[in-house]
């Protein structure tokens, strides 16, 4: 399984419009195979950040996702704001079987 967690912080004057790209890829993306969990939120101190949560079941999943149209297209929505600050952190999670049981 892979987890990745986005910070994204965005110049006050594209939060809104980067708010409405988003939620229109939250219900597609849900419906991927592979998804596990996505999650986008503001946070709720610093109303100009952004937290991006995900688990994809493997990363041919992922790499599915970043190739669909909705995404391609926030993508690209994505290089029309300004975005002040980016961190994002990707870990490939494996338990142990005996775990499971």
């Amino acid at each position: 399984m892979l987890a990745i967690s986005a910070r994204i912080e965005l110049a006050a004057k594209d939060v809104a419009a980067y708010i409405a790209a988003a939620q229109k890829i939250i219900e597609p993306t849900h419906a991927e195979p592979g998804c596990l969990l996505y999650s986008i939120a503001i946070d709720v101190t610093h109303s100009n950040v952004i937290w991006i949560t995900e688990q994809w079941q493997d990363e041919s999943d992922l790499w599915g996702h970043l190739g669909l149209p909705h995404i391609v297209e926030f993508l690209a929505f994505c290089e029309t704001v300004e975005i002040t600050d980016m961190t994002v952190s990707y870990t490939h999670l494996t338990l142990p079987t005996s775990d499971l049981v």
